[in-house]
């Protein structure tokens, strides 16, 4: 596991690519999924040290992503930041319960903040 990866798994590319600037400001490496399965392929090889996910994807929502993360024994305890702009408590809460390590909403959330964030987990 390479201490000082974030897998941003994230299909707003544009929001990617703003991420993608600030981590690497921050020395932080960050490898882009664009969707569910291509996370997925990207865990078996090589497991982040924190995951950055959007639950709004194409193909696997992240509730699928989140819910394959935390069956799987070797990725179960790899931090887990939810990202999204769902801010509905009952969604919240139901996400919640998959077992995340935060829960930041895009909208409100400045990106240094988000790095910030991501580095208590590193």
């Amino acid at each position: 596991m390479n201490k000082k990866t974030v897998l941003i798994i994230e299909d707003d590319m544009f929001l990617v690519s703003a991420y993608q600037i600030k981590f690497q400001k921050a020395a932080i490496e960050a490898v882009v999924a664009k969707s569910g399965k291509e996370a997925l392929s990207y865990l078996k090889e090589e497991p982040p040290a924190v995951i950055l996910l959007d639950l709004l994807l194409p193909e696997m929502s992240g509730f699928e992503i989140l819910t394959a993360i935390r069956n799987n024994e070797q990725w179960k305890k790899t931090p887990v930041l939810i990202l999204s702009n769902i801010s509905q408590q009952e969604e919240i809460e139901k996400i919640r319960a998959l077992g995340i390590d935060d829960y930041l909403i895009k909208a409100n959330t400045q990106i240094n903040a988000i790095v910030e964030r991501v580095r208590k987990y590193l």
